[in-house]
């Protein structure tokens, strides 16, 4: 069994399905594990009307879903809720892509 394959089975149990679009074009769906990043500085920035929250999600999604960085503005759809790519990063073992670990903010939908 493959290192991806391995990490296709965590992301099988314990994922969930997202789609992953480019400049409003969906490239491809498959699974993931998105996770809240709590321990971050900066999740609450000033603004004039007071503090904003911005919610940032670790991403590791499997090596099917065409992630690499490309200009562009990338999101991440899943269920009701898009998150625009910050950081993408591959995670391989020798030359092989297991997964793409990338980090995510929260898009706000209709501003």
């Amino acid at each position: 069994m493959s290192y991806a394959a391995a990490f296709l089975a965590v992301a099988t149990r314990h994922g969930q399905t997202v789609a992953l679009e480019r400049n409003g074009e969906v490239l491809g769906t498959g699974l993931a594990l998105l996770r809240p990043i709590f321990d971050r500085r900066g999740q609450f920035l000033p603004t004039d009307l007071g503090l904003e929250r911005r919610e940032q999600v670790l991403c590791m999604a499997q090596a099917d879903l065409p992630l690499d960085p490309a200009p562009g503005r990338t999101l991440i759809r899943c269920e009701e809720r898009a998150y625009r790519v910050v950081n993408v990063r591959r995670v391989t073992a020798g030359l092989e892509l297991v997964y793409w670990r990338a980090i995510l903010e929260r898009e706000v939908e209709g501003l």
